[in-house]
């Protein structure tokens, strides 16, 4: 007796282990006693596109904004009156890049941060360079923005021009990464970016910021 139970509850488990198995798979009969095996295995999607980092929409605005400020005419009056000195020009467009940056959302991001930092140095090197232009007028500095003794500045130097150039490019790679999504040609100059040039223009930036201060 006790054998034709073991039997049968050794029968029983393997009907069940053969139900489960079927329904597991997916196999079921068909006519003329063929099996159709019907398994399917769901692959889980993983999407192989780059994620686009999102900004606070204030650094878009300003990143806009800045482009068009320093690829076009400044309509300053200070500017006419010095007879749209070019240097001038360039150190007003300076102030401004940094007077507009909105500072408060660089503790959010670092890398913003970081273009924060360089355009800070670029702009401050070009007061510095307008300084020096005048410094032979007022060495306390108040002929820098004395348009009056425009005509006896002394002339804008190359170093002014690539930093004011290196300035452009920063803004312009921000706003491509920003407000593009780094779609779109780049100076190379951002850390946003990872740009080929940062070094290059670091360098440059870092060994001039030196010279701020001092009355060459």
């Amino acid at each position: 007796m006790k054998s034709k139970l073991l039997i049968g509850a050794v029968v029983l488990a393997v009907g069940i282990a053969i139900v489960g198995v079927r329904e597991y798979t997916g196999i079921e009969k068909v006519s003329g006693g063929k099996v159709k095996n019907e398994t399917v295995v769901e692959v889980p999607r993983v999407s192989t596109a780059p994620e686009t980092k999102k900004y606070d929409k204030e650094v878009g605005e300003w990143a806009s904004a800045m482009v068009t400020l320093l690829s076009e005419p400044m309509d300053d009056p200070k500017l006419g009156e010095a007879n749209n000195d070019e240097g001038f020009e360039y150190y007003l467009k300076a102030q401004e890049v940094i007077w507009a940056f909105p500072t408060h959302l660089i503790a959010e991001d670092k890398e913003i941060e970081k273009e924060h930092s360089n355009l800070f140095l670029l702009s401050s090197y070009i007061g510095h360079n307008q300084f020096v232009r005048t410094a032979h007028l007022d060495p306390n500095g108040q002929a820098k923005e004395d348009t009056s003794l425009s005509d006896q500045w002394k002339p804008t130097d190359d170093d002014m021009r690539q930093a004011f150039e290196y300035m452009k490019q920063i803004v312009y790679d921000i706003d491509v990464e920003v407000n593009h999504g780094g779609e779109g040609e780049t100076f190379g100059v951002t850390h946003l970016l990872n740009g080929d040039k940062t070094s290059e223009m670091e360098d440059f930036v870092t060994g001039k910021s030196s010279r701020i201060g001092r009355n060459d």
